[in-house]
């Protein structure tokens, strides 16, 4: 099916913290590159695989209240400039936090825009942020809105056709949302924890996928799945997108009958199926996995695999007169073995 969309409104207001009141932007009705800007963005914000889901509290809010109300064009450039100021706020106040770390908060611009998209009704608030670059013509600093690789936060709103919002998904080109702008500004709660994210994602795809991977693709597994365990202690949020890419879809399997990229479409269902978000932050304590690994190697033998080996320079495995055996570089399981093997041989 072709995506349908149909932009019905849309605001834009040039803001920065050197500004008590955000300026309001003329946006022609005649094609330009600033046009076409806005309507790429909301198109990038409505299919953003990065995006979290979040839900609406109960109790009513300031964006709440403002969006049961966008069907009224009178008040609406009330609504949306209040917005804008309300952002501005905000911003302030992490400015004033941030400050003394010789930092400060992005200069940009905030979108609004009211979408009817494949028949669904879509309220996104955008704040695209500027960038600095030289400008060749004159050889100085410019501060502008990057085009191919767009810095933003984004929120985007799932109404029914009353302007109740449904639920939301919220966007930051940073590696974690920012608090300031899911929490402080817009709002929002979490449908699910971090800890409850953690944990369930990992084991959901412990025993719904890699477990499958065991049988067939052993050697496949442990390393996918080795993999897996190190992403989630060493990166401070997870993305869907970002770990499918990293992790799975980039792999090489030494089986070549795997194919990796349909591991990557069931891995990319389970959020939906097994209830738990496609973006959060890890809590490591959550993690309850380690890269340790049981292999049967007979009905009487197990090999015990921990973790930091250099599988590779240990073990090797081999055929010798159509018979299939591993060797295991080891200087204890020798003298065991050649111990036993005397002892045997004595009785």
């Amino acid at each position: 099916m072709t995506d349908c969309m149909t932009v019905l409104f849309k605001s834009v207001f040039r803001f920065d913290l050197d500004r008590n009141t955000p300026v309001e932007i003329t946006i022609s009705t005649e094609a330009n590159d600033f046009s076409f800007y806005i309507e790429q963005l909301i198109v990038d914000v409505i299919g953003d695989q990065r995006s979290k889901k979040y839900l609406f509290p109960d109790e009513p809010t300031a964006l709440i209240t403002m969006i049961n109300s966008l069907g009224d064009e009178i008040k609406r450039p009330t609504l949306l400039l209040d917005a804008a100021k309300r952002l501005l706020r905000k911003e302030e106040n992490v400015q004033q936090r941030i400050e003394h770390l010789n930092r400060e908060v992005q200069k940009g611009i905030m979108i609004q825009a009211l979408v009817e998209y494949n028949e669904e009704l879509l309220f996104l608030i955008i704040k695209a942020e500027h960038s600095d670059f030289i400008n060749e013509t004159d050889n100085k600093k410019a501060t502008g809105l990057p085009i191919k690789k767009k810095i933003f936060k984004a929120f985007c709103a799932y109404c029914d056709n009353n302007f109740i919002p449904l639920y939301a998904k919220v966007s930051d080109y940073r590696t974690v949302i920012s608090s300031y702008w899911w929490k402080d500004f817009l709002e929002l709660v979490e449908e699910y924890t971090n800890e409850h994210n953690t944990e369930k994602s990992f084991d959901m795809m412990d025993r719904k996928v890699f477990s499958g991977l065991k049988a067939k693709h052993p050697r496949d597994w442990m390393i996918i799945r080795n993999a897996t365990v190190q992403y989630y202690r060493s990166m401070p949020e997870f993305v869907m997108e970002d770990y499918l890419n990293d992790i799975i879809v980039s792999y090489v399997p030494e089986d070549s009958e795997l194919n990796m990229n349909a591991v990557a479409t069931n891995i990319r269902s389970l959020p939906d199926r097994c209830k738990f978000e496609g973006r959060f932050q890890i809590v490591r304590s959550c993690l309850k996995k380690r890269m340790i690994y049981k292999l049967n190697l007979t009905p009487q033998l197990e090999l015990i695999i921990k973790e930091d080996i250099n599988l590779d320079s240990s073990v090797l495995a081999f055929t010798e007169h159509g018979e299939k055996y591993i060797k295991i570089k080891t200087d204890v399981g020798f003298n065991y073995f050649k111990t036993q093997q005397i002892n045997d041989s004595s009785e």
